[in-house]
């Protein structure tokens, strides 16, 4: 096979070589920030990162880089949260949270509602523990110690006619805490 050597009316100038270059340190600068941060380091800035799920990727390899840390590497949060929960439906608030990580949690309700305390695993969301259930309650405290990696907090839901808040204060070793 005979490789044919290009002719040099073929070659690019030197000015479309700098404005290559220049696209090529534009894509990896915008790549770097969109991607590249997000999933290695959990830094976020323009809120890509969190669309495409990969925030919560580099904070789970920040938290296990923790985990194999010093006990006091570990992830330490406070957090108050409101959620209201409409008539006939219902709300999930999660922590996520990796094996062996402990939180505190205290919620009260301005009405009764049904309530399931549990946690998800990772590898199959379809798996899942209850810790407690309460049919009509309207507070409950604690504590979640999680057996696995995953995500473990509440559902809540409202069997009345009236919209209920609840606010929720969790403390603790967990590396996020979001409504779903």
């Amino acid at each position: 096979m005979h490789i044919r050597k290009p002719l040099p009316e073929e070659l690019p100038d030197f000015s479309t070589l700098l404005i290559s270059l220049f696209a090529a340190i534009v894509v990896a600068a915008a790549l770097a920030i969109t991607v590249i941060l997000p999933a290695e380091r959990g830094i976020d800035p323009t809120g890509i990162g969190a669309r495409l799920d990969l925030t919560r990727m580099g904070q789970l390899k920040a938290a296990l880089a923790a985990d194999d840390a010093p006990a006091d590497g570990r992830p330490s949060r406070q957090d108050e949260m409101s959620v209201a929960v409409f008539p006939g439906q219902g709300k999930e608030v999660k922590m996520e949270m990796l094996k062996g990580y402990q939180a505190t949690y205290s919620w009260t309700a301005t009405g009764p509602v049904y309530h399931d305390t549990h946690g998800d695993i990772y590898a199959d969301p379809e798996i899942y523990l209850s810790y407690s259930i309460e049919e009509s309650v309207s507070s409950d405290s604690g504590a979640i110690n999680a057996l696995y990696d995953g995500f473990h907090g509440w559902y809540w839901q409202n069997r009345s006619n009236q919209i209920i808040t609840i606010k929720l204060l969790t403390q603790g070793e967990y590396i996020g805490l979001g409504a779903k």
